[in-house]
């Protein structure tokens, strides 16, 4: 029998997997993408200034997630409204609009970069809906909270190695 990877299931230790596994879809290939922009010389390693104070750790690590599921919520909601039984296209539909709407924030490579996570992001929390919008939520922002923490991590590191020596 086969199951699906990201499929919703109720313990505690499933949400703790599912949240793990959600997030390594999410990251391992915005990884890949992001260091094949660097070795074409179109990002840097070097994060830009500012990317690595504390108020930009809170806010990119708990306060973006937090206020971009709050979001997401309604969306989804209305998406399973106007287009019930119709999952895949409701992620698609979701993903789209929150990768477009980060457009504002850097342009077309932002609203690229940012079509995977969402696309993950928009799957956890469609999936978990039919759960619980409590679960929904929470487990979302997990998600998204992994996921920019890893870049956050890899802004440090990325940093360290491009200093002079470094």
């Amino acid at each position: 029998m086969h199951t699906d990877p990201l499929e919703a299931s109720g313990t505690n230790a499933s949400r703790t997997a599912y949240v793990l596994r959600a997030w390594l879809v999410a990251v391992v290939p915005s990884l890949l993408y992001f260091f094949a922009l660097v070795f074409i010389r179109a990002d840097s390693l070097r994060p830009p200034a500012g990317a690595l104070d504390a108020t930009f750790a809170g806010y990119s690590i708990l306060a973006a997630p937090l206020l971009e599921t709050a979001l997401m919520f309604p969306l989804a909601s209305l998406l399973t409204l106007m287009i019930p039984r119709q999952t895949r296209l409701q992620i698609v539909l979701l993903a789209v609009i929150c990768a477009l709407a980060h457009k504002f924030g850097g342009g077309w490579q932002q609203v690229i970069a940012s079509f995977w996570p969402f696309l993950i992001y928009s799957a956890t929390l469609t999936t978990w809906l039919k759960h619980s919008g409590r679960d929904a939520f929470v487990l979302t922002a997990f998600v998204h909270a992994l996921y920019n923490a890893t870049f956050f991590v890899a802004g440090a590191l990325g940093n360290f190695m491009a200093a002079p020596g470094g």
